[in-house]
């Protein structure tokens, strides 16, 4: 984010008060329109600096709007170091702006004051100004205004994890800059754009507009495009996977080299903390930890402390990398004192899971679980925010087709009313066409009614299933159980489930890497998938936890079913995948009882059958103790 707010500063002001070039205000007017559309390259702070000085230079004596336009550029383009003073100084300006009736200096102030309160203390601390700004800009019906506070608010947004309300604003902003024939906005907008759909996960989209950012930024010599360019393609390798970490790597570098020759102390923190997570994910936690110092170093000298939260975690990655994980349960503790702030629900799982290992590694089952329980709900949570996001873009795209529908009709509807009082002769040739174009508009909105439905039953079924296996995901297999368990209660057949863990997972990844273990998981449901009876059904409850449904199965199949299962997988080869890779899974068999009225009953007693596997050696069946006397082991 950091990289990319420069480019937000140079675009983001205000275009008032310009005057026609003539008298005294026409060489102030010149320049502050040339700076605020970004015809003049901004390459480090001193350069904006000097800027600034020659306007302040061209203010007419006792001109108070051009004086509070000096002063909100300023605030946006000149403030540096110090986020408390930058808030200060915006305070003052507003006041200053509601003084005179400045409405579109106020809505400016407002900008700056958010983005100096998102260094100062989080992101979610900045979106009240961004609003007041937007809604400012509304009354004064300043569309320009609007679109670029969509592009502050979007911004944050998309850091917090709301990306397709940031989409939404992005691409509602860049409505206004395409039509508006602002060339210098809609490319840096798109920058954003393409935070949004990294950040989405649609990376395909992603790199297709930074490499085009890429391009124009050094086709115009910007380096801090190119820096912010290269930050971004940073991250999008380095989320891609291990293939790509080297090539991630040498992006951050290029971004650190364009920042120091800059002198962003901001952009090189940045820079340093993308190389942190990248040393991280190749196991080089030292070197990890000398970026973040280096990092740390350069946040201390600009006063900001957006990033104390991945500051926190990627020490603690490092530190429990180098297995001193008591210190990595703290700096793990500290970052979730700062996530807690920022609401940022993507980095917190990301915490809960890599501090469990540390429990685990120091002996605390019990935290170990607890922060796993928590994984879970922050992953339900997230879920729930995915559903959401789908939800909002397809509002979003049927609300834009039908205004664009509605605009085309009502300009239909004039042409034919100013046809019909130009020559009454013609009025049937314009009836005509105005069928004709209802026709047209009516092929539209079925086709695109039409195309809409088959989306939204992708995204169904995507919500529905599991990305890395292809089998039904937690949710699905839940409400599946639910029903399955329903029509036994009521035809009073038997049901059973079957949860099964694959041993010592977590020494698959760590011994041959996450993208070997994501194939073996995948091989393990293959493989389970060819033994189980076509009304059996198998899903993923995360991780390497999976549960098998079985209508109509008592104990003793069950049981059967289970040791086919553990049979299966240890004989499933896996040498094309790493030499001497061999896995085995250990099953808890649960099956209903009379007594039963909810599914999760069944699988609670399934699970403790799983944990007396695991505690009896791992690769074998358990059957709930309940059942014991009366399920037969299998011959």
């Amino acid at each position: 984010m950091l990289a990319g707010c420069f480019l937000a500063l140079l675009m983001l002001c205000h275009r008032a008060v310009a005057g026609d070039g003539d008298g005294p205000a026409g060489g102030f007017d010149r320049l502050a329109d040339q700076l605020e559309r970004g015809e003049l390259v901004i390459t480090t702070h001193d350069d904006a600096l000097r800027l600034l000085d020659r306007l302040k230079g061209q203010i007419p004596s006792g001109d108070s709007r051009r004086e509070l336009r000096y002063r909100y550029m300023f605030c946006i383009l000149g403030m540096d170091g110090d986020p408390a003073a930058g808030v200060a100084y915006a305070d003052r300006g507003i006041a200053d702006a509601q003084r005179v009736g400045y409405t579109a200096a106020e809505v400016n102030f407002h900008f700056c004051r958010g983005a100096n309160q998102e260094s100062l203390t989080t992101a979610r601390d900045a979106l009240p100004d961004y609003n007041a700004g937007i809604d400012l800009a509304r009354h004064a019906e300043n569309t320009r205004l609007v679109a670029d506070g969509l592009t502050w608010r979007g911004a944050v947004q998309s850091l917090l994890g709301e990306h397709a309300l940031a989409l939404v604003d992005f691409l509602e902003a860049q409505k206004f800059y395409d039509s508006a024939g602002e060339p210098i906005e809609s490319e840096q907008n798109l920058f954003n754009v393409a935070v949004a759909y990294r950040r989405l996960g649609e990376r395909s989209e992603a790199r297709d507009y930074l490499d085009r950012l890429m391009k124009i930024g050094k086709e115009r010599k910007d380096l801090p495009q190119q820096a912010a360019a290269h930050m971004q393609l940073g991250f999008l390798d380095s989320e891609t996977g291990p293939d790509h970490l080297v090539a991630a790597r040498e992006h951050f570098l290029a971004a650190l080299q364009i920042a120091r020759a800059t002198g962003s102390h901001v952009s090189q923190g940045s820079a340093h903390m993308g190389l942190a997570q990248v040393f991280n994910q190749l196991g080089e936690y030292r070197g990890a930890l000398d970026e973040l110092a280096a990092a740390r170093a350069e946040f201390v000298t600009t006063r900001d402390r957006s990033d104390r939260d991945m500051l926190a975690l990627q020490e603690g990655e490092a530190h429990a990398g180098l297995g001193d994980h008591a210190q990595a349960i703290s700096d793990f503790n500290r970052s979730e004192a700062f996530l807690r702030k920022s609401g940022n629900l993507r980095y917190l799982s990301e915490l809960l899971e890599q501090r469990s290992h540390s429990y685990e590694a120091l002996g605390k089952t019990a935290l170990a679980l607890a922060d796993l329980q928590r994984m879970v709900k922050v992953h339900e949570s997230l879920d729930r925010k995915a559903q959401s996001f789908t939800t909002t873009l397809m509002s979003y795209q049927f609300d834009t087709a039908r205004k664009e529908q509605e605009n085309r009709r009502l300009e239909a509807d004039r042409q034919l009313r100013e046809e019909q009082l130009a020559a009454l002769e013609r009025v049937r040739r314009w009836q005509r066409a105005a069928l004709a174009l209802g026709g047209i508009l009516i092929v539209l909105l079925l086709w695109q009614a039409q195309r809409q439905l088959r989306r939204s039953r992708r995204l169904h079924r995507m919500a529905m299933t599991d990305p890395l296996t292809g089998i039904a995901n937690r949710r699905r297999i839940e409400d599946l159980g639910r029903s399955m368990f329903a029509e036994a209660i009521a035809k009073n057949e038997p049901m059973a489930l079957v949860v099964l863990d694959v041993d010592h997972f977590k020494q698959v990844n760590d011994a041959f890497g996450h993208q070997i273990g994501d194939k073996v998981l995948t091989r393990i449901v293959g493989a389970c998938q060819g033994i189980l009876r076509k009304a059996d059904c198998i899903g993923r409850m995360g991780g390497e936890e999976f549960i098998v449904l079985l209508p109509g199965a008592d104990c003793d199949e069950a049981r059967q079913v289970a040791e086919r299962l553990r049979k299966c997988v240890q004989a499933t080869r896996l040498d094309d995948l790493a030499a001497d890779l061999k896995v085995s899974i250990s099953l808890g068999v649960g099956s209903r009882r009379p007594e039963d009225d909810l599914l999760e009953s069944l699988v609670r007693r399934a699970d403790r059958a799983l944990y007396r596997a695991k505690d009896f050696g791992r690769n074998r069946v358990e059957v709930d103790l309940l059942m014991e006397g009366v399920c037969r082991a299998p011959e």
